[in-house]
């Protein structure tokens, strides 16, 4: 072996040393974001459906809003997430407003714990012929 091949043993060693932890960072974050956007997605989707089902009587008031709460549940059980909060649900002005808030898996540090989506929905109404 020449002097250059000395001085070059080992060199590989270190280069993998050196790039491993960067790479295993990346794929760390890239999964805790992609936890987040699962959240973001469920959380949203269970406002919307609990928003919607709240808003389907015009005069059912705390009967509807209550059966907006247990489909928002329902939606995150069956997507496979926890609610950080139970929903919270109000109806004024003719329309409701839902919020769902989402517990996020942690995995790699500096991202929200919870995910919160809001969705307003304006109330159904129910007319008949002769008001149209």
């Amino acid at each position: 072996m020449s002097a250059r091949d000395d001085r070059d043993r080992g060199e590989a060693s270190t280069q993998v040393i050196l790039v491993v932890p960067v790479i295993v960072l990346l794929l760390v974050i890239a999964v805790q974001a992609a936890l987040v956007f699962h959240a973001s997605a469920v959380a949203g989707a269970a406002a919307a459906r609990g928003a919607s089902v709240a808003a389907g009587a015009e005069f059912a008031g705390m009967a509807a809003a209550v059966s907006g709460v247990f489909a928002a549940s329902d939606t995150v059980a069956e997507l496979g997430s926890d609610l950080a909060d139970t929903p919270v649900v109000s109806m004024a002005d003719g329309s409701v407003t839902f919020s769902v808030s989402v517990r996020v898996p942690r995995v790699a540090p500096f991202f929200p714990d919870v995910v919160t989506r809001v969705v307003i929905e304006p109330l159904e109404r129910v007319t008949s012929e002769a008001q149209r």
